[in-house]
C-alpha cells in the first residue's frame, strides 16, 4: 500500500471515530457531557489533523530536498562526463598590445679611475743639428741686423739697385720696400753643411742678387762681401750656413771659406756704410739676427 492510500485510510478511520463520538454524545442521560465530549473530540481531530499535516509537510519538504540533491548530482555527473569527453584547453592569456619594455639595466657604478702611472719621458736634449735645422728654415723679407752695432746689411744709396760686385755694407735699419735692406733666406742643400746644417743662399729682395765672395773657392779673413748672380753649386762661395748662438743670435758662416763668419770689421763698429767682411767668429761683431 502506498503512502497516499495509507493517508486516505487513516482519514476514513478518523471520520468514523468522529461519527461514533457524536452518536454517543447524543444518547439519553449523557447530555451534560456533550459539550465536553464534543470539545475533546474536536481536540483529538485537531491533533490528528495537525500531526497528519505536519507529517505531510515534512515529507513534502524532504521530497523537495531529495529532488534538489538528485538534480544537483545529475548536473555534476553530466558536467564530469562532459569534461571527460572533451576537455577544454586551458585558454592562453591574451597578448597585450603594449610591448613590454626591456628590463631596466642594473646601475653599475663606474670604478674610480686609477691614478695615472704614466711617467713622462725626460725630454731629450736638442742636438746641435736639430737647432741648426730649425734656425735655417726658409725666411722671407727679413732684415740682417748686427747684434753689436745695431745696424743692418745694406746696399749703396737709398732705394738703389746693386749689380755684380757691389759691396754690401751696414746702415740704419729700414724694413720698408723703399730701401734695399730686405733679404730672402732659401735652403738649397739641406743637411750638407757641418754637423748636418743646411746650406742657404741669402738673396736681396730689391735686385735679386745674392751675398757672395769674389771669384770661386775659399777666401781669407777680411775679404769684402759683395753681391753677385745667385749660384747654388757647391763649387762657388755663395753658400752660407747658420750657426745658432745664445740670446737668439746667429753666426752666418761661409761654407767655402773654412766656415769664416760674416762680420763688421773694427775698430769703429757703428760707422755707417762700413763694408762687411768674413773673419774669425770670436767677437760680438759676428753676431746677427734675422728681423722682420
Amino acid at each position: 500500500m502506498s503512502e497516499t492510500e495509507q493517508d486516505d485510510t487513516k482519514r476514513r478511520q478518523r471520520a468514523r471515530f468522529a461519527d461514533a463520538l457524536t452518536t454517543t454524545a447524543q444518547q439519553p442521560g449523557e447530555r451534560s457531557r456533550l459539550g465536553a465530549r464534543v470539545a475533546g473530540a474536536v481536540a483529538v481531530l485537531a491533533l490528528a489533523a495537525g500531526g497528519t499535516l505536519g507529517l505531510s509537510a515534512w515529507r513534502s519538504y524532504q521530497a523537495d530536498e531529495d529532488a534538489k540533491k538528485e538534480k544537483l548530482a545529475a548536473e555534476q555527473a553530466a558536467a564530469r562526463k562532459q569534461i571527460t569527453k572533451s576537455p577544454s584547453a586551458t585558454p592562453e592569456p591574451s597578448k597585450s598590445e603594449h610591448t613590454p619594455e626591456s628590463a631596466p639595466r642594473k646601475h653599475v657604478s663606474e670604478p674610480d679611475p686609477e691614478p695615472s702611472t704614466t711617467i713622462r719621458a725626460p725630454q731629450e736634449k736638442k742636438t746641435e743639428q736639430d737647432v741648426k735645422s730649425r734656425s735655417t728654415a726658409n725666411r722671407s723679407r727679413v732684415l740682417l741686423k748686427n747684434a753689436q752695432s745695431g745696424l743692418c746689411a745694406d746696399l749703396p744709396y737709398y732705394d738703389g739697385v746693386g749689380e755684380t760686385g757691389t759691396p754690401v755694407s751696414q746702415f740704419r735699419c729700414d724694413g720698408t720696400d723703399q730701401d734695399n735692406q730686405l733679404w730672402d733666406v732659401r735652403v738649397k742643400h739641406p743637411g750638407k753643411g757641418p754637423n748636418g746644417a743646411d746650406l742657404v743662399l741669402i738673396r736681396n729682395v730689391k735686385d735679386g742678387y745674392c751675398l757672395d765672395l769674389p771669384d770661386l773657392g775659399p777666401k781669407p779673413p777680411g775679404t769684402v762681401v759683395q753681391e753677385a748672380n745667385c749660384h747654388e753649386t757647391l763649387k762657388d762661395n755663395e753658400l752660407w750656413w747658420v750657426d745658432p748662438q745664445p740670446n737668439r743670435t746667429l753666426l752666418v758662416r761661409n761654407f767655402a771659406s773654412n766656415n769664416l763668419c760674416l762680420k763688421v770689421p773694427g775698430p769703429d763698429l757703428k760707422k755707417l756704410d762700413k763694408p762687411l767682411v768674413i773673419g774669425p767668429c770670436n767677437d760680438g761683431a759676428t753676431r746677427w739676427r734675422f728681423v722682420r
